[in-house]
């Protein structure tokens, strides 16, 4: 009995620690459907989730002026490494004002849970696109000033290594 509570400890313990870290998005744009040359993307580089890098939670608080007659639903954020991979759960795009299907200046909060791994460099691309192209080659939403998103790190407590080896030690010595 002893055992599994020294394994329910090591687990509370490895779930508790964690950083966040908020990165200003101000001013990133969306023009064109996804893999158009003309998006952009933002490359952040994250330091509080050094060296484990990997991310467990996304919150995102975005202000959107969309232009000639894009709708606020039309606007795609997608995440990913330098290399444009995905290493991670789902998702790695979503849509910050899903179901608004109208145009002008709106604020979208919100948040999801990921397990997102980055890469050595630890850059995290962020970028925007549309699902619909209302002015192709032109910027259709653009996020405005105030707009961030707050990345959520995994980082295993310092103690949780050693309480795992001591219940490995209990098990070992138990066995004998």
């Amino acid at each position: 009995m002893r055992i599994i509570g020294l394994f329910a400890l090591c687990g509370t313990v490895a779930m508790t620690c964690g950083a966040q870290e908020t990165f200003d998005v101000s001013g990133l744009q969306s023009w064109d459907l996804d893999g158009d040359i003309d998006n952009q993307t933002m490359i952040l580089s994250p330091t509080q989730g050094a060296p484990f890098n990997v991310i467990v939670s996304v919150s995102y608080d975005f202000t959107i002026e969309t232009f000639g007659g894009s709708w606020f639903s039309e606007v795609n954020a997608r995440f990913g490494n330098s290399d444009g991979t995905f290493d991670g759960a789902w998702p790695d795009t979503f849509t910050p004002a899903l179901g608004f299907d109208l145009g002008g200046i709106q604020r979208f909060t919100g948040s999801f849970e990921t397990d997102f791994h980055l890469n050595a460099d630890g850059e995290f691309h962020l970028s925007l696109f549309e699902s619909f192209d209302d002015n192709p080659d032109g910027v259709d939403a653009v996020l405005l000033a105030g707009s961030t998103i707050t990345l959520g790190y995994f980082i295993p407590a310092p103690g949780t290594g050693a309480l795992i080896g001591m219940g490995g030690l209990l098990v070992a010595r138990r066995r004998r």
